[in-house]
């Protein structure tokens, strides 16, 4: 029997309704749950004013700057990448934006760092995001695996012995420790979270182009109140 057009696009619509809502669902309870602060408080923060003795001995190096902190196995970093990059477009000059990725013990969220500083030195990570966000979230490809990161990065027209040649670079040792050492310094557990003026750290609670007004806010007196 066929469907008519009518009912397929309301099925259409109501799948998409139903994506839409589980994905909120899904950040409320594995984003804002984990980056709650404590404190014996059960309500999730989507804002954390970083206490003055970190950001005076705070590892950004920019004063000015909105630092988004990643990860190529965060699905909704995947999702923001194309409205992150737009809102960065638009900054005044005097603020610097920069993308880290989570750095750590080399699991998790963090398992990714070490090609996403490789990448960067190389000059090719902004060109090759979409592809590794692709891969880990999309594919499900293990980028840790060294026979399956290098059938990536062939695939990619990206040389494997230069790749190799560069992660044991000492401007990628340098890069990872910075990553890890913010990531450390701010206590970042999830992703995607944004480094504010060196004094916040925020979470991702509304749509662009209010969030990017939202962070921009935080820059001002008013914002830090």
């Amino acid at each position: 029997m066929k469907i008519k057009p009518i009912t397929a696009v309301g099925y259409t619509f109501i799948v998409a309704l139903i994506s839409s809502l589980l994905t909120v669902l899904c950040y409320q309870i594995f984003v804002f749950n984990t980056f709650s602060l404590g404190g014996g408080s059960s309500s999730l923060e989507a804002l954390r004013k970083v206490d003055s003795t970190v950001v005076s001995s705070s590892p950004i190096k920019n004063e000015n700057s909105i630092i988004e902190v990643m990860s190529y196995g965060c699905h909704y970093c995947a999702v923001n990448e194309e409205e992150v990059e737009k809102f960065a477009a638009t900054l005044p000059a005097d603020i610097n934006f920069d993308v880290i990725h989570i750095t750590g013990n080399g699991t998790g969220l963090a398992a990714y760092s070490p090609i996403f500083a490789t990448l960067e030195v190389m000059g090719v990570e902004h060109k090759m995001r979409d592809s590794a966000f692709n891969a880990v979230i999309t594919r499900g490809l293990n980028l840790t695996d060294d026979n399956v990161l290098n059938q990536w990065l062939k695939k990619n027209d990206i040389d494997v012995e230069k790749y190799q040649q560069v992660r044991q670079s000492k401007a990628v040792a340098d890069r990872l420790e910075y990553m890890k050492n913010i990531t450390d310094s701010y206590e970042i557990n999830a992703t995607p979270l944004f480094i504010v003026n060196k004094k916040f750290v925020v979470a991702k609670d509304r749509q662009f182009p209010e969030f990017g007004d939202y962070l921009l806010g935080l820059f001002t007196e008013e914002g830090k109140e």
